[in-house]
């Protein structure tokens, strides 16, 4: 009789969340018909209640950010194609689109020049993910160590050589893809926030009564360096920084 009950139980549950999947998936067909129709605020409406959902997608992130600037609402525009872009890096039409809603801010700030170093460096890392190098340093690092068990215990001298080289060429790959899985750890690990107030200003210290820096506007976007109660020690991009209220922004991740 437990056992019939636990049945029906874990069956009316997955039956519940199948229902909410398929509202999700039909906000988000409304949405689309809205957008087509040119209702965009009705649009956005249908896909926020589509975002309610831990299933989001950057096609949905996408639309809502285009229902958005069509409204001219600039910070949520850049925002949520900012989070398509996270989902969808190599997309051209995200890229683009972000690249005309940023043309709509206020602020124009010139970003810091990277080295030659950094720029090889950011394109090396971007061939594979995280993870991925993470992996290649874990299997480096085994075809090292049975290279090394060869080495050991083989009596045939090509075998040796083999091994030796193959023990060398493991260690170099090994920390190839530590240095690149440690790079793009870090990279993972970095905040960044919209600014999603007409004006923001950015202070000297954490308090009000701080000097200001400068005064940005919505959709700006700043990396997030150092939380302290209710302000962010921000950097921009031309490497200034400073503090604003936790308010005044909208975390990307």
């Amino acid at each position: 009789m437990f056992q019939t009950m636990s049945k029906k139980i874990i069956f009316t549950y997955f039956l519940y969340l199948s229902f909410i999947a398929i509202g999700q998936n039909n906000f988000f067909k409304e949405g689309n018909k809205a957008y087509k129709e040119g209702k965009y605020q009705q649009a956005i409406s249908l896909y926020e209640k589509a975002l309610q959902s831990d299933k989001v997608s950057g096609e949905l992130y996408f639309n809502l950010a285009n229902a958005y600037y069509k409204t001219n609402q600039i910070a949520p525009s850049i925002y949520y194609y900012e989070k398509a872009l996270q989902l969808l890096p190599d997309d051209e039409d995200v890229i683009y689109n972000l690249n005309l809603a940023n043309q709509m801010k206020l602020d124009k700030i010139e970003k810091v020049p990277e080295n030659i170093f950094t720029r090889f460096k950011k394109k090396i890392n971007a061939v594979f993910s995280y993870n991925t190098w993470a992996w290649l340093t874990v299997i480096s690092g085994l075809i090292g160590l049975i290279a090394f068990g060869f080495f050991l215990f083989s009596a045939g001298s090509s075998t040796k050589r083999i091994s030796f080289t193959l023990i060398i060429l493991s260690l170099f790959m090994l920390m190839f893809s530590w240095i690149n899985a440690e790079y793009g750890k870090k990279q993972s690990q970095q905040k960044y926030a919209i600014v999603f107030v007409p004006k923001s200003d950015l202070l000297t210290e954490p308090n009000l009564t701080a000097n200001k820096v400068i005064q940005l506007h919505e959709g700006t976007k700043v990396q997030v360096l150092k939380t302290e109660k209710d302000w962010y020690l921000v950097k921009l991009p031309d490497g200034k920084k400073a503090w604003l209220t936790k308010t005044d922004v909208r975390l990307l991740n």
